[in-house]
């Protein structure tokens, strides 16, 4: 066994992390079905990258082997809204949050495997009843193939539990109760190109989130698409985006949920898929088209828009993305527009800023509500086993429920103060 010291392409650059809480599980997430912008599930959940991935853009791939990370993070973090509630009724708290990990990879030419696994533990300084070894939980199994050189496959299982649900309200950052919550999900995939100008995607998701040992919801999404290049700056073709929702387990009592319509629902849409790039380091991506729901035509179309542009030593991005998902706390489909926009800059060697505003405007069945959020991060890397990072996360939320006349506020800031630790080794 060796110290991964040829890694420098992987751990040469600083782990750029796009969490709100501490991570954020998207599974088969929309998002990623309709967003490229987004990077990955690994980063997006606070994991730092495998090093079976290729090395700084280059075409260089590490060598066929195991490759083993154990990984930890320890800081302080301070909320001023720890249960989710109210203006007047908000309290703060100041509180220990460490963070163990391990990451197990095999690489070979035809098969990669990455496994995943961390859990969070948190000790309150004040509100001692929320403190716990097991604050959330998640761990993931991915498997990528090549069968051919222009067919490839992938695949990931996962789990995660989390007292702080918000973090699974993906695509809306809807703040909800503080009740433990479970997601189990599957996400099959795969891509095939036919020739040098066509490339074709399918896409599955499922997942299965309980609600406080209550509530369940079942998602399944199928995302498909055909792309032709046209020229040398466009890519045009077919999309379709089907889902499929369903609600269980209603008659369980649990504090926070706020119901809604429990009849399942169906949507499919059509799309069309354009993707034109300016230039090399500038790309448009635009999908859109009609939206069925349950047999009816939606007032909104399945959209998604999304502009990237890279800058020397970082990255600009914007998107608007008009979607059904769904709202942990609730029942029943919810619509959903959102803007996001994000800015990565290292302006030194080490050093890196991550900004990252955005707005939802969310209606369900029996509430309506805009949420603003804002996360910024700065991350310096001491060497390729430590890295420091302050965060700052902010969200208000306005809501309004059915057969009230009253606007429900919920602001939230949280700040963290970290220190994290990797230490990749290969077994030979």
């Amino acid at each position: 066994m060796t110290t991964a010291r040829g890694f420098k392409g992987v751990y040469g650059k600083s782990v750029i992390t796009l969490m709100r809480n501490g991570w954020t599980v998207t599974g088969f997430s929309l998002f990623f079905l309709l967003v490229p912008i987004v990077t990955s599930a690994q980063l997006l959940q606070g994991i730092p990258p495998s090093p079976i991935e290729r090395m700084g853009g280059s075409s260089e791939r590490i060598p066929e082997g195991v490759y083993i990370m154990p990984w930890l993070a320890t800081g302080v973090v301070y909320d001023d809204n720890v249960l989710f509630q109210q203006r007047s009724l908000r309290q703060d708290d100041v509180f220990l949050r460490v963070t163990p990990g391990l990451q197990g990879s095999y690489q070979s030419t035809p098969l990669s495997v990455i496994a995943n696994y961390r859990f969070d533990a948190e000790e309150y300084s004040k509100l001692h009843n929320l403190s716990s070894g097991m604050q959330r939980q998640f761990g993931t199994l991915e498997l990528r193939g090549r069968p051919a050189n222009n067919w490839t496959v992938n695949n990931i299982f996962g789990f995660a539990q989390t007292h702080t649900p918000f973090e699974l309200n993906f695509l809306t950052s809807a703040q909800t109760a503080r009740v433990k919550t479970e997601r189990y999900f599957l996400n099959p995939s795969t891509e095939y190109r036919p020739d040098s100008l066509t490339r074709i995607r399918g896409e599955f998701g499922y997942s299965k989130d309980i609600f406080g040992g209550g509530p369940e919801i079942n998602s399944y999404i199928v995302n498909l698409g055909m792309e032709r290049r046209v020229g040398s700056h466009d890519w045009i073709g077919p999309a379709y985006v089907g889902r499929h929702f369903t609600f269980a387990n209603l008659g369980h009592p649990v504090l926070g949920f706020l119901g809604g319509n429990s009849q399942p629902v169906t949507s499919n849409a059509l799309l069309l898929s354009w993707g034109h790039d300016f230039a090399a380091d500038t790309r448009l991506d635009v999908r859109a088209g009609p939206r069925v729901t349950n047999g009816s035509l939606d007032d909104r179309p399945e959209a998604f828009v999304g502009i990237r542009h890279r800058i020397q030593g970082g990255e600009l991005s914007l998107a608007y993305t008009s979607a059904l998902t769904t709202v942990l706390g609730t029942v029943g489909a919810t619509r959903s527009d959102s803007v996001l926009v994000r800015a990565i800059y290292e302006p030194i060697q080490h050093f890196s800023i991550t900004v990252q505003p955005t707005v939802a405007w969310i209606k369900g069945s029996t509430f309506s509500s805009t949420v603003y959020t804002g996360y910024i991060e700065a991350a310096y890397q001491f060497n390729k086993y430590v890295t420091a990072k302050g965060s700052a996360y902010f969200s208000y939320q306005e809501s309004t429920f059915q057969g009230s006349t009253s606007e429900f506020i919920i602001p939230r800031n949280v700040y963290w103060l970290r220190l994290e630790f990797i230490y990749p080794t290969r077994w030979e």
